[in-house]
């Protein structure tokens, strides 16, 4: 029984802390914004209901250090949240102080706690929940006429204690609805984004990566050997007479020997290496970490383990450290034309740059 209520809470609270540094950033410099206006406010509002002047500047100056605390960039998010946070609840707790307990000033601990859900997380909005708890229950029972402006609330504090917190839960239940409603949808978003970035970075027939991996990693390797020094290799496969292969078996036939293709030489390759569909039957092979006679295995291991219906011939190319990496890639391929005038079926190792 317990832990299905656990797994309850589970799905229906918030679980807290999603948000990004950049939104979270934004978000808190509102708050903090709204900290320093409430500092002055305050004050003012002192003033205005006939308090002493020191009284009214000691009580905005308490909102100003809780201000300058949470704009600290040195403390954690959380820390400075929390700053924020008992900032924004002792300004309702001093304007219901200033205002003698009016019902209606207790309406701002409903705003600020709705605001604080903002943060999104579960420290600083517990704080503020606590902060309320015990301003209405303790203060409320020691100084009543400062919490509750009627005769009923200050002849039994406790339980108008307790219609206020039922109230202000009631509250909360509604902002952690929204919350985690908020959670959900990010959650869906980001899943939704993976989803079409996966998209657009594998090729829809064979399921490995397309052009555009290719592209971008190809430059990437290279640099990492450059710093390293270590040896790569670059090969591209190209079917033999697959166009032929279409007109015979028909184009669903050639979809069906690219995939069984694409499947076999992934098995075939190191866990290191990138194959990528190039373009039509045209595939790219790179090998990082590699030097020209392990290319050569691993280019033998690719040509045994092609399907039998289909042959592949195979331009090798062994990186200079100084060519670019389009350079390194024409001279794979012009190593797999030397391929297929030969014969086709084979492999060709290209010839080291002058």
């Amino acid at each position: 029984m317990v832990a299905d209520l656990r797994q309850t809470l589970r799905v229906v609270l918030p679980h807290g802390s999603l948000l990004a540094e950049d939104i979270w950033e934004r978000r808190h410099r509102g708050i903090v914004a709204l900290l320093w206006v409430h500092a002055v406010g305050t004050a003012v509002f002192g003033v205005v209901r006939g308090v002493a002047l020191w009284h009214s500047v000691a009580e905005g100056a308490i909102l100003a250090v809780c201000a300058l605390a949470a704009a600290q960039k040195s403390g954690g998010r959380r820390l400075r949240a929390c700053a924020a946070v008992f900032g924004l609840i002792t300004a309702s707790a001093l304007l219901v102080h200033l205002s003698g307990g009016t019902i209606e000033m207790h309406f701002h601990f409903f705003v600020m706690v709705g605001l604080i859900t903002l943060y999104q997380d579960w420290v600083p909005f517990g704080v503020a929940l606590g902060y309320v708890v015990l301003h209405h229950g303790v203060l409320g029972y020691l100084v009543p006429a400062t919490v509750f402006n009627h005769p009923a609330g200050q002849r039994a504090p406790v339980v108008w204690a307790f219609i206020h917190g039922a109230f202000v839960l009631a509250a909360c239940a509604a902002n952690l609805a929204t919350w985690r409603l908020s959670e959900l949808q990010a959650n869906e978003i980001s899943r939704l984004v993976s989803r079409l970035e996966g998209l657009a970075r594998t090729d829809p027939l064979t399921g490995i990566p397309n052009r555009r991996v290719w592209d971008e990693e190809v430059p990437n390797e290279l640099e990492r050997a450059r710093r390293s020094g270590s040896p790569l290799c670059v090969a591209m496969l190209d079917l033999d007479h697959f166009k032929l292969f279409n007109d015979h078996h028909g184009h669903q036939a050639g979809d069906r020997a690219l995939k069984e293709v694409a499947s076999a030489w992934q098995g075939a390759v190191r866990t290191t290496d990138l194959l990528a569909r190039y373009g039509g039957e045209e595939f790219g092979l790179l090998l990082p970490a590699c030097s020209i006679e392990d290319a050569i295995d691993v280019v033998k291991r690719v040509q045994q383990a092609t399907p039998a219906e289909v042959t592949v011939s195979i331009g090798l190319a062994s990186w200079d450290f100084r060519e670019s990496a389009a350079d390194l890639v024409r001279r794979a391929d012009e190593a797999l034309y030397h391929a297929k005038a030969g014969g086709r079926d084979r492999y060709v190792t290209a010839s080291v740059p002058a």
